[in-house]
């Protein structure tokens, strides 16, 4: 979940970037730009969604030599552009990242219930404080009166102008420039766009850059309501005045309602943007502007999805008695350097792998579990006497089983590895197996007896693409040591004639190699 909501972040602060330029081309037109924020936001939460998990069907006579016809959206974007893939290729398996994983989901719905609350809270104080409003007309129209808010507009089905006491007091030029202010944004329907605003950003309030969607929206929409009064036939010279006359008089700010009075800093913003005269070149400006701007969108729609697996879905938790989940709690030896702990919580159990997070499973019978976050089903081994005697993990398509071992084992084998990755000095002859290896897979012919069995049965699997791969990367020309990850794997820097690669190796004790990753660059 928490690769996803990196994810969301990162579409977001691209169409923010898109609609920053679309603002600038429509401020050349001298056009409404209050559009292009609003549709960031909306676009802020459907691209994430649907890239995620929509799929689409083509008709067989549009794609005869598809030998398929459903295509998932994720399928067309860029793993280049995939910040799961960046999160991964940096050790994403550290403790802190999955517990973070872990109440992500947590942490979300938290947010967006508070949020909620919080509107809810100012909507029915807002009420609370219109009834303590006095009412009286100006320009002929009946108005709320309060002594530290407006001029704003308040309410959503029935909105009515508020206007600070101090106004009445101005001349009736100044009343008059500020009744067609507000005017204006209730005939634009601006407190209803508001709204609707503040609503889905309550989807995600963890969110940053919809936060800054929404302050540039607010913005747009004054600089909009500007526009529109001085089209109107409002004389600047008295339309300035008011602006300033406000500014200096700084009313209560109230987020969910739209109105004449801001920040000082933004009023002056607005009247710089009244006075500026048409820039030269005008059409050429706008079209460069719109075609980064769609560039950008294009960009934000290729940005690859993390895939989300929820195996909930596809298996069912059964209740299974605290005693039989007791006697799974232990630890299972997974390497040399790996084990896994299993403890009970409540009428489930969560394990945890060396250097990584716990992972709730939930029982589908007395001896298998499923996950929620993972794809992943866990047996247990129990021999006649009813003894646990190992665990039999199932993962993308792989089986390990893991030897139930002493707690003080266990322990031995993570001080180890706690050690190794504390001294962050290379495990002696990885570096030349690590070259074999690649040399191996470049010739096409792998030393098969210096891997694992998994290993072989893998590398078998992969050769054809890590042949390829490798070769268009060139013989080696360096090797350098970087250092050790979490889960003591040695991890080596390759440079070759036209680019680099990235490996973690692991052997065993009698210098097999039983672990191998490559990823693509530095």
């Amino acid at each position: 979940m928490l690769t996803w909501m990196i994810y969301a972040v990162s579409v977001s602060a691209v169409l923010s970037a898109a609609a920053l330029i679309a603002e600038h081309s429509a401020r050349q037109r001298r056009s409404p730009s209050r559009w292009f924020w609003l549709l960031a936001i909306v676009a802020s939460l459907v691209i994430p969604a649907a890239m995620t998990s929509i799929s689409i069907d083509i008709p067989i006579e549009l794609s005869p030599s598809v030998p398929r016809n459903v295509i998932a959206l994720h399928e067309i974007t860029s793993t280049y552009l995939s910040p799961a893939v960046w999160i991964e290729n940096h050790d994403s398996g550290s403790p802190t990242f999955q517990h973070i994983q872990f109440h992500a989901k947590d942490v979300w719905y938290g947010a967006s219930i508070l949020m909620i609350l919080v509107l809810l809270v100012s909507a029915t104080h807002l009420q609370w404080r219109r009834r303590q409003w006095t009412t009286t007309s100006v320009c002929g129209t009946l108005v709320y009166l309060s002594t530290d808010v407006g001029p704003a507009v308040v309410g959503l089905l029935r909105p009515r102008i508020v206007l600070p006491a101090w106004l009445l007091d101005s001349p009736v030029e100044q009343q008059t420039a500020v009744m067609a202010h507000e005017k204006s944004h209730i005939d634009a329907y601006d407190p209803a766009l508001l709204t609707i605003a503040l609503c889905l950003i309550a989807l995600m309030p963890w969110n940053l850059p919809l936060w800054w969607q929404l302050r540039r929206l607010r913005c747009a929409i004054e600089v909009d309501c500007d526009a529109r009064v001085l089209k109107a036939g409002h004389k600047f010279a008295v339309y300035g005045e008011t602006l300033i006359a406000v500014g200096e008089r700084q009313s209560r700010y109230i987020g969910s309602v739209a109105g004449m009075s801001e920040s000082r800093s933004f009023l002056e913003r607005r009247l710089k943007l009244m006075l500026r005269k048409p820039a030269k070149r005008k059409l050429l400006v706008v079209v460069l502007l719109g075609c980064m701007s769609i560039t950008l969108v294009t960009l934000a729609a290729q940005v690859s999805p993390p895939i989300m697996n929820d195996a909930s879905n596809e298996h069912t938790q059964v209740p299974v008695s605290a005693e039989i989940l007791d006697r799974y709690v232990g630890t299972y030896k997974a390497s040399d350097t790996s084990v896994m702990k299993v403890r009970r919580e409540g009428d489930h159990i969560a394990t945890q792998r060396t250097g990584q997070g716990w992972i709730e499973k939930f029982p589908m019978t007395d001896t298998e579990f499923f996950a929620k976050a993972v794809k992943v089903i866990q047996m247990f081994v129990v021999d006649d006497q009813g003894h646990v005697t190992a665990t039999t993990v199932h993962q993308n398509g792989q089986e390990q089983t893991l030897p139930r071992i002493p707690t003080a084992e266990g322990e031995r084998i993570e001080a180890t590895l706690a050690a190794k990755v504390k001294s962050q000095l290379a495990t002696p002859g990885t570096e030349a197996a690590l070259r074999r290896n690649i040399e191996g897979l470049q010739s096409g012919n792998p030393i098969y007896s210096e891997m694992s069995p998994e290993l072989q049965r893998v590398t078998r699997e992969q050769l054809p693409d890590l042949k390829e791969g490798l070769n268009e990367l060139g013989p080696i020309k360096g090797i350098s040591f970087v250092g050790v990850g979490n889960q003591g794997w040695d991890i080596y820097q390759v440079t070759h004639e036209a680019g680099s690669t990235t490996w973690r190796i692991h052997l065993a004790q009698n210098g097999i190699i039983d672990g191998v990753i490559v990823q693509s660059g530095p």
